[in-house]
C-alpha cells in the first residue's frame, strides 16, 4: 500500500512539474517593450490593436534596454494618418508623441490629420467595399497639400533576385542553428499569443496556423541577428452578431498573429498582430 502511495505522489509531482514548464514563456526586452507602447497607444489616443491595421510598426533598441517603438501610416497613409512614438524604459513608458499632435482631428474625413475617428472609418468602408477607394483620393489631396508624396520602393529584376538569395540564406543558417523542432516552436508561439493578448481557453483552441504544411520549413529566418522561425496563427471565431457601433464586423482581437521565436532557445524575440480587415496583416 505505502509503495502504490509514493508512485501516486511521484506521478502527481511529475504532472505538476510538466504543466509548470508548459506555462512558462520567456519573452525579449523588445516584446514586454511592444507590449507597454500597444497600451500607452491606446490609453493617450484611442489606438487600439484594431486601430493599428494601417500603420508600420519599428523598434528601435537604445542602451540599457530602453526602446524606441514607431507606429507610422503605411505608404501613402503616411502624412495624414502621423506617426506615433513611444519610448519605453524596461517596464515604464517615458515618452509618447504624435507627428499631428495639437492639430485638429474633428470633422471626420475633411480634417488633415486622421485619429481614431477617421481611421474606424477606414476600416469600416475597407471591409464594406474591399477596396480603400472610398477615402483614399481624399487622403492623396491631403497629401499633396502638405508636400508628401509617396514614392514605392519597386525592386529591379536583379535587386529583387538578391533577395530572395538573402532571405534563403538566412532560411538555411537559421534552420541550421535551430535546436527546436517547429512542434515545439508552434506551441511557444501559441501560448504566447494566448498569454500576451488574454485569450480565453476556447480562443486558443481557436488558434489555427494559417501556413500551408508543405511551407511550415520554409519560416525559419535570422531576426535581429539571432535565428528565428516565424510562426504564424490564425484567430477566426467571429460570430453574426459581433458588429462594432459603427458598423464593422470584428470580434476583439480576432486576426492574424505573427510571432518570432528563437530557434535555438525558445525565447519569442517578437509579435505582432494584425486584424487583416485593411490589407496590413
Amino acid at each position: 500500500m505505502r509503495i502504490k502511495t509514493i508512485i501516486v505522489v511521484l506521478l502527481v509531482m511529475i504532472l505538476v512539474m510538466s504543466a509548470s514548464s508548459a506555462e512558462e514563456l520567456t519573452v525579449s526586452g523588445r516584446v514586454n517593450a511592444i507590449m507597454y507602447a500597444d497600451k500607452a497607444l491606446e490609453e493617450h489616443y484611442g489606438i487600439t490593436l484594431l486601430l493599428q491595421d494601417y500603420f508600420l510598426r519599428t523598434v528601435e533598441e537604445k542602451d540599457d534596454n530602453i526602446f524606441i517603438i514607431r507606429y507610422e501610416g503605411i505608404e501613402n497613409y503616411a502624412y495624414v494618418l502621423g506617426r506615433y512614438e513611444v519610448t519605453v524604459d524596461r517596464t515604464h513608458v517615458t515618452g509618447i508623441t504624435w507627428s499631428h499632435d495639437g492639430e485638429d482631428t474633428s470633422g471626420g474625413f475633411e480634417a488633415e490629420a486622421w485619429g481614431a475617428e477617421q481611421i474606424m472609418e477606414m476600416l469600416r468602408l475597407n471591409q464594406e467595399a474591399g477596396t480603400t477607394e472610398a477615402f483614399d483620393a481624399r487622403i492623396n489631396e491631403i497629401s499633396r497639400k502638405h508636400g508628401f508624396v509617396y514614392a514605392p520602393n519597386i525592386l529591379s529584376d536583379e535587386e529583387s533576385e538578391i533577395e530572395m538569395s538573402r532571405i534563403e540564406e538566412n532560411c538555411e543558417k537559421a534552420r541550421n542553428r535551430s535546436s527546436l523542432s517547429i512542434v515545439e516552436m508552434t506551441e511557444i508561439a501559441r501560448h504566447a499569443v494566448v498569454s500576451l493578448y488574454g485569450l480565453s481557453p476556447e480562443r486558443e483552441r481557436a488558434l489555427e496556423s494559417v501556413v500551408d504544411e508543405e511551407d511550415l520549413p520554409l519560416w525559419y529566418t535570422m531576426f535581429e541577428g539571432e535565428p528565428c522561425y516565424q510562426v504564424c496563427l490564425g484567430l477566426d471565431d467571429k460570430e453574426e452578431d459581433d458588429v462594432l457601433p459603427n458598423g464593422l464586423s470584428y470580434t476583439d482581437k480576432e486576426g492574424n498573429y505573427w510571432i518570432y521565436v528563437n530557434s535555438q532557445t525558445g525565447v519569442v524575440e517578437d509579435i505582432h498582430y494584425s486584424p487583416a480587415i485593411g490589407g496590413n496583416g
